[in-house]
């Protein structure tokens, strides 16, 4: 059991307690090709830590360039 605090609940009553709406947006990067690798590859753990720091470094190059788009949080 839980119950939501947010900074407006004690002075709006039960009102207060409602979230304020927020924007989401969902947005699917460049595949990154894995299919040169041969199935034992998945064994290399430097393959692994190369393979996971470049999704990495995508996603949060796109995480960047959504938010120079950004207006505001509720726009």
């Amino acid at each position: 059991p839980y119950f939501p605090i947010t900074p407006t609940f004690p002075w709006l009553g039960p009102l207060g307690a409602l979230p304020l709406p927020t924007k989401w947006t969902i947005q699917f990067g460049e595949p990154i090709p894995t299919d040169g690798y041969p199935p034992e590859a998945a064994e290399d753990p430097m393959l692994m830590f190369n393979l996971t720091d470049q999704v990495r470094e995508q996603i949060q190059h796109t995480l960047y360039k959504l938010l120079v788009q950004r207006r505001s949080v509720f726009f």
